[in-house]
């Protein structure tokens, strides 16, 4: 990321609200980002943080220094605060030290808050996930709290929250008692693909239910090096739903050249994005149901569902041309 956009997004107002609940920061080798995410973390003073770094990579020489640098970033906590640290010395990859990590989160703390080194929180996102995670704590029907709302500007919701099935990675909160359910591996999918009613989408919604089949067996071949679509499943195979904001409360700095999963430029939502400053849940709950407009949109700007997204994804059964097409992208887009 160049650093007049680091400046440009730094100059978010300064953080002023405290959180109650402990808070997971997951890092890599990207000290710019880390550095800004931290400092929101600073400011929210969480009274136990905890840091997981995946090690350097041995095919990447830098990462020893770059790695280094986001660790040393730590030495900055300067709060009444527990501090846990899990600085792995061999790389794992992003599935299995992000799942790893998160294990470990929830295998000390009964309820929590995650941040990845890219996702930079509103003031507004720490008392957002505190107010959830007290009011859904007992709830088996909600699993996470989701900080983001990445189709804002086309889908308006009238109440300060609502419910979906879709889990988005940037920012989020959960307890204990729903991460059990989580498991890397999906040992359950080839029983659960064959029964097509634990799937949200039924046949007649083919493109729908082809594109999240096909997600889910890359994940569980682990074609897919990641850790994400797997909590998604564990959500839709518990009939289980997130809690969303009205308003987003975060922005993605990661986009860039350097990052795993968020290598190209700004995509249009994250251009259009705002980020609420302020969140005020209300007394009164929303039913606690999938919100299918929502998810429509979702569908459309942000995971881009088309039988062309198909396509590409399928293009991952096969690594060895996926991993050369990558290349080729890549390289188009440093023209």
């Amino acid at each position: 990321m160049n650093q007049s956009k680091i400046n440009r997004l730094s100059k978010l107002p300064a953080h002023s609200m405290t959180t109650q609940n402990a808070v997971l920061m997951l890092v890599f080798n990207r000290p710019d980002v880390t550095e800004q995410v931290f400092q929101a973390v600073r400011s929210a003073r969480p009274p136990r943080l905890y840091i997981a770094a995946d090690g350097p990579r041995l095919s990447r020489p830098h990462d020893l220094e770059t790695t280094a640098q986001v660790r040393k970033v730590f030495k900055q906590v300067d709060w009444p605060c527990e501090v846990h640290t899990r600085f792995l010395t061999e790389n794992l990859g992003c599935r299995k030290a992000v799942s790893s990590a998160i294990d470990w989160f929830f295998s000390k703390e009964e309820q929590g808050i995650v941040l990845e080194d890219d996702v930079l929180p509103s003031p507004a996102f720490f008392s957002y996930c505190d107010t959830m995670l007290e009011r859904y704590k007992h709830d088996e029907r909600v699993f996470s709290v989701v900080g983001n709302n990445l189709v804002e500007p086309w889908y308006k919701h009238p109440e300060s929250y609502f419910f979906s099935k879709v889990f988005f990675v940037w920012g989020w909160a959960s307890w204990r008692r729903a991460w059990q359910h989580y498991d890397v591996n999906m040992v359950d999918w080839p029983k659960t693909r064959l029964r097509v009613s634990a799937l949200p989408y039924k046949p007649e919604q083919k493109l729908h239910h082809a594109y999240w089949s096909l997600v889910f067996d890359l994940a569980f071949k682990n074609q897919i090096s990641t850790w994400d679509h797997q909590w998604t499943f564990a959500h839709w195979e518990n009939n289980a739903v997130c809690v969303t904001p009205a308003n987003n409360l975060v922005r993605n700095i990661g986009f860039g050249a350097d990052a795993t999963h968020t290598s190209g430029s700004d995509p249009e939502y994250v251009k259009r994005l705002k980020v609420a400053q302020q969140f005020v849940a209300g007394n009164s709950s929303p039913p606690v149901v999938d919100n299918c407009g929502y998810y429509e949109q979702m569908s459309k700007i942000v995971l881009g569902i088309s039988a062309i997204t198909w396509v590409r994804l399928s293009l991952r059964r096969f690594p060895t041309i996926f991993a050369q097409l990558k290349k080729i992208s890549n390289r188009l887009r440093s023209l």
